[in-house]
């Protein structure tokens, strides 16, 4: 009887420390769960601030983006006005230097050129009034006179020509050609005109005068070619003026990458004024097959 109360004390024993324990597990596992819960809730408020975090980044991102863009439309728009105005003013000064230039001559052609024929008319006179002895000296004045004269007339006719202003520019362009071979007698110029008079704008006259003097002087100096092909027509929306040569050539990418002040002013004035005046400019060249000058506007 005492053994099997004492093994009965043993058991409650036992059993009182089992359940000890297993409280302790209990509790123990009670805490696990609590901070892993703890420790869930906590991933998840970070998470959540994170993705909050990230998206307001994000939208500050984008609205900086949307500033950027808005600004940088608005930066190209006022570029672009300003360069608009920048070619508008460009070409208000061709325009006023031509104007200048029509004055110019008109004043040399008004002043100096008729006193000039003045002088010479009178000397003219006189020597005719004049023993033979006399007038034979004096003879020697009239060639001096006549070169005066003739020279008036060349600064008059390379300032502006009369003729662009009086017959237009298809005249004008026989009336340079002419020239050209006179001065130029190894070099044949062949002409193509297609367009009427009154199908070409009168700033476009301007630039292809001006165009057809710079190419040609340059034909003259550099080319050692023998033949120019100067054409004038109006293709379907388009007034197109090409002069070709059958010259040297010239290597087109070296010329141009040279700075402006080494490759001179005459290919940047051309391009300039016809791009000023609302057309297109092009160069073809390589060495050993000439030379093509493009320069075309669109018909409005």
């Amino acid at each position: 009887m005492g053994s099997d109360a004492r093994t009965q004390v043993e058991l409650l024993s036992e059993i009182k420390d089992l359940r000890t324990r297993l409280e302790k597990t209990l509790g123990e596992l009670h805490a696990i769960s609590k901070n892993r819960n703890h420790q869930a809730r906590k991933h998840s408020d970070d998470q959540i601030r994170w993705v909050n975090e990230r998206d307001s980044e994000r939208a500050r991102a984008e609205e900086m983006l949307r500033s950027e863009k808005v600004e940088r439309g608005h930066a190209e728009k006022e570029l672009g006005k300003t360069q608009k105005q920048l070619r508008e003013v460009s070409f208000r000064l061709l325009l006023a230097e031509e104007t200048e230039r029509k004055r110019i001559a008109q004043e040399i052609h008004d002043g100096i050129s008729q006193h000039w024929s003045t002088v010479k008319l009178r000397v003219e006179e006189i020597l005719k009034n004049l023993d033979q002895h006399i007038a034979t000296p004096l003879e020697d004045i009239l060639p001096l006179i006549r070169v005066g004269l003739e020279e008036s007339r060349r600064i008059q006719m390379h300032l502006r020509p009369a003729l662009l202003d009086d017959l237009g520019i298809l005249a004008t362009i026989k009336w340079f050609c002419r020239e050209f071979q006179k001065a130029q007698p190894g070099i044949r110029v062949e002409t193509r005109i297609n367009i009427q008079e009154e199908e070409v704008p009168a700033t476009v006259k301007t630039v292809v005068y001006r165009v057809m003097q710079e190419a040609l002087n340059n034909i003259s100096r550099h080319s050692n070619g023998n033949l120019v092909k100067i054409t004038l027509e109006r293709t379907e929306g388009t007034t197109e003026f090409i002069i070709q040569d059958n010259g040297r050539g010239f290597d087109l990418n070296a010329v141009l990458a040279l700075k402006g002040s080494e490759r001179g002013l005459g290919l940047a004035g051309m391009k300039e004024r016809t791009q000023l005046s609302g057309g297109t400019f092009h160069l073809e060249s390589a060495e050993g097959v000439g030379t093509t000058i493009r320069a075309s506007w669109p018909v409005s």
